[in-house]
């Protein structure tokens, strides 16, 4: 019996740890992705797959191609936890249609950027977000297969050190 309520404490707290985390990753990434822009800032639109991403690699300047860095490592990193989490919350379908749902995501997100003018509209970043979805979808699979059961609960427990980790390279590469 004494068991049985220190189970079911340890479960509900879990379950509090885990819904926490996943929603300050949710409040963090809209805070980070509909921030307002500079003042100077301007609006554009990129519908060419892979010209941001190779104007910023091939590009002569460093100070061009150190942003270039932290924008495209950036743009991967803030959606692995979104690759993580989708299959806990669509309960665990294949890796395809979980990778399919974090691409239909960021493409209403750079939708919503534009329209609100908070972003510039860019089919890149939406190819990076998917590789970072990819990502934790794939890290999400190989816990299940090595974890099994205890998946959720190591999900609960290394979400909120790999986000604070993230969010703290994310605030350091772009301050």
């Amino acid at each position: 019996m004494k068991q049985d309520i220190i189970a079911n404490c340890r479960n509900a707290l879990y379950q509090i740890l885990f819904y926490g985390v996943m929603i300050i990753y949710f409040i963090l990434l809209f805070f980070l992705l509909f921030r307002k822009k500079a003042a100077g800032s301007f609006q554009s639109v990129n519908l060419i797959p892979f010209h941001s991403i190779g104007a910023y690699l091939f590009s002569d300047d460093m100070v061009s191609r150190a942003f270039a860095l932290s924008n495209l490592l950036g743009n991967i990193a803030i959606f692995i936890p979104m690759g993580v989490y989708l299959p806990l919350l669509i309960r665990r379908k294949s890796i395809f249609v979980n990778t399919v749902c974090v691409a239909l995501i960021s493409a209403v997100v750079e939708v919503l950027q534009y329209i609100f003018a908070v972003g510039s509209a860019d089919i890149d970043d939406v190819i990076l977000n998917t590789v970072g979805g990819l990502i934790g979808v794939s890290l999400f699979r190989v816990m299940e297969l090595l974890l099994k059961d205890q998946t959720k609960k190591a999900v609960t427990i290394l979400a909120p050190v790999g986000g604070i980790f993230s969010f703290l390279i994310l605030f350091l590469v772009n301050r």
